[in-house]
């Protein structure tokens, strides 16, 4: 009964070891913005800037985006991984913001979320 039990549990890791390795692997993928000009991407960064300032009270100003990256996120919506420029006070001096906003464009603003945003 015991080598039954062994062998049994043998075959079972076997099987988990074999099926895990023939699953595709569960990585972000995140591909580049071509046109950063793009309406909604250009939404997606006024976005970030706004909750930003709002939850901080600081008073950045929106200029452009850089550069950006959008992956497909899980459970559905996109996950936008933006290089902002904005300005650290009206008029003044500029400066380069990352951030990440998940949301699922056509969406309400309330459906959408700033992760994270940080200097650069």
């Amino acid at each position: 009964m015991r080598t039954s039990s062994s062998l049994l549990v043998a075959a079972a890791l076997v099987f988990v070891v074999v099926v895990a390795e023939t699953l595709p692997a569960a990585e972000a993928t995140y591909r580049p913005i071509g046109n950063t000009s793009n309406l909604v991407i250009l939404q997606v960064g006024r976005f970030s800037v706004l909750v930003y300032d709002l939850s901080h009270r600081k008073s950045l100003v929106f200029v452009s985006v850089v550069s950006g990256e959008t992956e497909a996120a899980v459970g559905g919506g996109t996950n936008y991984r933006l290089v902002i420029l904005a300005e650290t006070t009206p008029g003044g001096s500029k400066a380069k913001f990352q951030c990440v906003v998940w949301g699922v464009p056509g969406s309400r603003a309330n459906t959408w979320k700033l992760l994270s945003f940080k200097a650069i």
